[in-house]
């Protein structure tokens, strides 16, 4: 199905939403949050002037059919959720009472990433993810090939990513874009592989 990559930093916001429907299928905390958070998540992250990505479109109907994420501080955008801090209790609040599992997952996670970066002249992939419609085509590798691609045009020399150990589809796109895994951790309910791959 012939597609265009378009950097993320040009998305119209009208299509944003989509970009946080299609991650609302991940698996992750950041899903496990609500939809609120993602989509203030990828407000956010569009903004960032570190921060870089793309979207894949369907070059016949338009429809977003993936995107990537990278950022050599992940956890700066995951910080930009608290800017307003009227907006983070009130959704916060929600989630403690309606997905507690959620909140405690992540005071976990903060606290495991702080241990896992950073590196001079590195990158993390933070998100590649597919729509469940256009997976098994190879696009999920594309997009986060184009991520290394525009790291190394960046000037960075290497790029991390840590993928769930049961998620063999974006493990074996990782390792076929070069990853290798140099360990593996668990994260809470999350049991990962890191791996790293030079640019």
């Amino acid at each position: 199905m012939p597609h265009t990559l378009h950097s993320l930093k040009t998305i119209p916001a009208s299509l944003l939403p989509r970009i946080a429907e299609i991650h609302l299928g991940d698996a992750g905390l950041l899903s496990k949050l609500g939809y609120p958070f993602v989509l203030r998540y990828f407000e956010g992250a569009i903004k960032d002037d570190r921060a870089f990505g793309f979207y894949a479109q369907d070059d016949g109907t338009g429809e977003i059919m993936g995107f990537s994420l990278a950022s050599p501080e992940p956890s700066a955008l995951t910080s930009k959720l608290t800017e307003d801090k009227g907006w983070f209790i009130q959704n916060i609040i929600k989630v403690i009472f309606t997905r507690p599992a959620a909140f405690l997952q992540m005071a976990i996670s903060s606290i495991t990433i702080r241990g896992q970066m950073y590196e001079p002249n590195t990158i993390e992939c933070v998100y590649f993810t597919v729509d469940p419609t256009f997976r098994g085509r190879g696009l999920g590798r594309s997009l986060q090939k184009a991520l290394m691609d525009e790291g190394r045009k960046q000037g960075y020399k290497k790029i991390y990513a840590s993928v769930e150990t049961w998620n063999i589809a974006s493990l074996k796109a990782t390792q076929a874009n070069g990853f290798r895994i140099i360990k593996t951790f668990r994260e809470g309910i999350y049991h990962r592989h890191r791996l790293e791959s030079e640019l």
